[in-house]
């Protein structure tokens, strides 16, 4: 019963922090592509703290492994569909439901659209095996040279970090403390097993549909748009939009978010807070496809000058 209570406590607390920094990686790669490098940096930085957080309780309990994908050609075709819809969406698993709690009542149409996605679509396991030293040491290696080259870049560009513009407190020293807490308690998460990430629940009550058992332990997921909605309340700033009209484009648009991360064997929440951390080279090919569809519709049809990117992603 404490365990269950303080595992709810925890993931209560992850939502509020994913909340308080506005984790999107819509708005992550959005913004890095315009300059804006303070959500990149949140986004990479928390990936790393979870890894090294993993690194240390594998050590503490002796050395073990955990399984992890290969990569394969439907992690890109996956990703790139997931990436594609998510920017047309305006955000990733993450940043809708945030915008959802924060009043956004057309988000319940991208959920639905999850939901439904996923009981459409039904994937099979590409093969895995256990970690091996030298994935982990690439992709934390990686994560590293990544976050160095980060804030060296936004150093030069004299750009604080601060993930959360509305929010000016939370910069510097305050948001990196912020960051490594929470990579700290989803390292602890992570070893529990429990089905936390927003992107398991929606793949929970598709599964329903199709006539599988919803067990219990899939509730635990509630408590991130929990943790949300408890911040947005604290901070008073919830303000609810009612849907229109036009929004029901959003419902297709959250069945090929929820088919692409079939197809790719995990969502972009999974990816950066389950497999990348612990050397998963299919989340890292996963990511690098979500990026690029990200991306794709600008390349398509490139940004006028009056138009700016960072608004293009809603959270």
């Amino acid at each position: 019963m404490v365990t269950t209570a303080l595992s709810l406590a925890a993931i209560l607390v992850v939502g509020m922090a994913l909340a308080l920094s506005q984790f999107c990686f819509v708005r992550t790669v959005l913004g890095a592509r315009s300059g804006n490098l303070s959500p990149a940096r949140c986004v990479v930085g928390l990936s790393l703290l979870i890894a090294v957080s993993l690194l240390v309780l594998a050590h503490w309990r002796g050395g073990e492994t955990m399984p992890i994908y290969n990569p394969q050609l439907a992690v890109v075709f996956g990703g790139l569909v997931f990436g594609l819809a998510a920017r047309a969406n305006g955000g990733c698993f993450v940043g809708t439901l945030n915008g959802l709690c924060k009043g956004e009542s057309r988000r319940l149409l991208t959920i639905i659209g999850w939901i439904l996605g996923y009981a459409l679509l039904r994937g099979s396991a590409i093969p895995g095996h256990r970690q091996t030293p030298l994935e982990v040491g690439l992709v934390v290696g990686g994560l590293g040279i990544l976050v160095l080259v980060l804030n060296r870049r936004a150093s030069h560009q004299h750009q604080p970090f601060m993930p959360n513009p509305s929010e000016p407190g939370l910069q510097g020293t305050v948001a990196w403390a912020l960051m490594l807490a929470t990579g700290i308690l989803v390292g602890l998460l992570h070893h529990s097993g429990l089905p936390w990430d927003p992107s398991s629940l929606a793949k929970a009550l598709g599964a329903s549909l199709r006539g599988s058992p919803l067990t219990a332990v899939s509730a635990y997921a509630l408590a991130i748009p929990l943790g949300m909605a408890l911040l947005h309340g604290l901070r008073r700033d919830f303000s609810p939009v009612p849907i229109k009209a036009m929004d029901f484009k959003l419902l297709p648009l959250g069945m090929l978010m929820a088919m692409g991360s079939v197809w790719g064997m995990g969502a972009n929440d999974s990816y950066l807070f389950r497999y990348l951390p612990l050397g998963s080279m299919h989340a890292a090919l996963g990511l690098t496809a979500m990026a690029l569809g990200i991306l794709m519709p600008d390349w398509i049809s490139p940004i006028s000058p009056t138009r700016n990117p960072r608004t293009q992603a809603g959270h």
